[in-house]
Formats: structure tokens, sequence, C-alpha cells
């Protein structure tokens, strides 16, 4: 979303006023795209990496950990020194400022299981409120279908894959908005 802001209230403000002639300071600002390919780019992303562990039997934090260190050491804005690696964390250099992340509970939370005795229970309800409640949680843990005519099993539905999906849904949405902003123009002095 900061990219977001970035293109619209400083980059278009910035090339409109080349085009109109209007004097003004040139705001420099800094990209963060490559902040969103750490975090996000299939292949090497942090959460790409991390559903990726999340899919695969046998993994734990650690073996999070380890993939990271290995895939996005030497990437711009990616941290892992010693000090980060012994006690499995790693930092990742944001638009603010560094921000360290501890690996400690990533692999569970992503998955975000609900015991499969928990939803059998919950959908043995004699309430049909507890029933509908039980069936809206099947049902968004559910697998998400492979694509593809090749496709293989189904793909488990992460918490982090989730949330790529409604960002994505967000900013295509906002995408298609056309921003209006009121220009104040103060002469100096």
């Amino acid at each position: 979303l900061q990219q977001q802001f970035n293109l619209f209230v400083l980059k278009n403000e910035q090339d409109e006023y080349e085009r109109e002639g209007i004097k003004w300071s040139f705001i420099s600002f800094p990209d963060n795209q490559d902040v969103l390919d750490l975090i996000w780019k299939k292949g090497f992303g942090i959460l790409n990496i991390l559903d990726d562990q999340c899919r695969a039997p046998g993994t734990t934090d650690k073996t999070f950990a380890n993939d990271i260190y290995q895939k996005l050491t030497g990437k711009p804005r990616f941290e892992a020194n010693f000090r980060q690696v012994g006690a499995r964390q790693f930092g990742v250099f944001h638009y603010a400022g560094l921000v360290e992340y501890d690996t400690d509970g990533f692999v569970e939370k992503n998955r975000d299981e609900l015991p499969r005795e928990a939803t059998e229970l919950l959908l043995s309800s004699s309430s049909g409120f507890v029933k509908e409640l039980a069936e809206i949680i099947s049902s968004s843990a559910a697998p998400e279908p492979a694509k593809g005519a090749r496709a293989g099993p189904k793909k488990s539905v992460t918490v982090g894959g989730h949330f790529s999906k409604q960002l994505a849904e967000l900013r295509a949405k906002i995408d298609l908005t056309s921003p209006h902003y009121v220009r104040c123009l103060k002469p100096n002095g």
C-alpha cells in the first residue's frame, strides 16, 4: 500500500507538475519494489518459502529459517548476520528501517489448522448456528484446487496464502479507482 501511495501521491503529482510547467522542488522517495519482491515474489519471497515449507512433510521453524537463509542471503534489504542465524532470526529493511523477525512459530501459525476432531465436534452440534460456523471454518480451510491440466494434489490454503490473495484483491480494487487530490498553491515568501 505504501507503493500505491508513492505512485499516486508523489510520482503522478510530480509528473503532472512537470507537464504543466509548475515550479517545484523534486521530492526524492525510495522505491520499495525490492522489499515487496523479498516478501511476496514467487519462487523466493519469504511468504512463498513459508508456504512451501508448510506444504512439505516434516518441516519445522528451523527448516524454514535454513531455507530463507539459503535462498535470501545476499538479496537487497535482507539481513541474516551470525547473531540472527544463531537465534533463527532475520531482518528486512522496510521503508522505515530494519525490522527483525523471529522464525519461532512461523510454520505452525501459517498452517493455522483446526484439529480434525474439533471440526467434527462442531459439525455434529445440535445448534444450527454452531454447525454453520463449522461449515464456514471448514470451507475456508479447504484446499484450493490445483491449476492446470496436469494438476497434482490440491494445495492447502495457508494464512500467508490467504493474506496474499486478499491483499492482491485489495490492490486490484484500489488500482481501478481514480484518486483525486486538491492542490494548494502557496507562493513562497
